[in-house]
């Protein structure tokens, strides 16, 4: 499990490096949906962080604040001045959190075999909440993309960063759906090798999406002909998203 560690303070450098690039730009742009990605990647990194010190309590308890503040961004970002699930959602996200607290609550506190069916109840309501999130992930950014991917009035790079949204939240959708099967504390099994796999990739395309380096930019944009079209409005795409 010590390699696991090693990956899960990746993992918080990558979260930190991203959240405070993003501050950067919204500094720049003093864009408040912005300003509520940054707060999603540094109390992911928070998250990570008691996940390294063992606190699972914590765990829970700031996964869950930050699927709210994801859903919140997603919501002001993706469906702006249109009507949205975000109020169902958030409910469910908070129920089922509660929900995972209270198992969890059980499973310290119960004899061996009560343990295992608390344990199992309390992945049940964490993958549900992983599986809403980056569902609706997918689904906005799948929207945003149909409503320009022909038009040319958009550079191709700013279409390649909704394709990575659309990556990793499939990413967060398999790792909800795997953390059904991770075993107790302490062992290792097939599902949890999975998850780790999936989140490395997880990581890397929300790294790419959100920070998008020149060179990336470049192979998305090669063949393209600007037609006086400057980086800024492209940046507008991806922030104002559908109106």
């Amino acid at each position: 499990m010590y390699q696991a560690v090693y990956l899960f303070v990746i993992f918080l450098v990558f979260r930190v490096i991203t959240g405070a690039f993003l501050f950067g730009t919204w500094r720049q742009t003093k864009k408040n949906n912005l300003l509520l990605l940054v707060t999603f990647f540094f109390m992911n990194a928070l998250t990570l962080l008691f996940l390294i010190f063992g606190n699972l309590m914590l765990y829970d308890i700031n996964t869950i604040i930050t699927m709210v503040i994801g859903l919140i961004f997603i919501d002001r970002t993706f469906y702006q001045d249109r009507k949205s699930p975000f109020k169902l959602l958030l409910v469910l996200t908070i129920v089922l959190g509660a929900l995972s607290v209270i198992s969890f609550i059980m499973f310290d506190q119960s004899l061996i075999f009560e343990q295992n069916i608390a344990f199992l109840l309390h992945n049940i309501f964490v993958g549900a909440d992983f599986a809403i999130f980056g569902l609706w992930s997918f689904i906005a950014a799948s929207g945003s993309l149909k409503s320009f991917s022909f038009s040319d009035t958009v550079e191709p790079w700013v279409k390649g960063r909704y394709r990575l949204v659309k990556f990793y939240s499939i990413c967060i959708i398999l790792v909800g759906s795997l953390t059904l099967f991770t075993p107790v504390e302490g062992t290792v099994n097939w599902a949890l090798l999975v998850i780790l796999v999936v989140n490395i990739l997880r990581i890397a395309g929300e790294t790419l999406a959100w920070i998008m380096p020149n060179f990336l930019k470049k192979y998305f944009n090669r063949g393209f002909t600007s037609t006086d079209i400057i980086e800024e409005l492209s940046e507008e795409e991806i922030l104002e998203a559908m109106k």
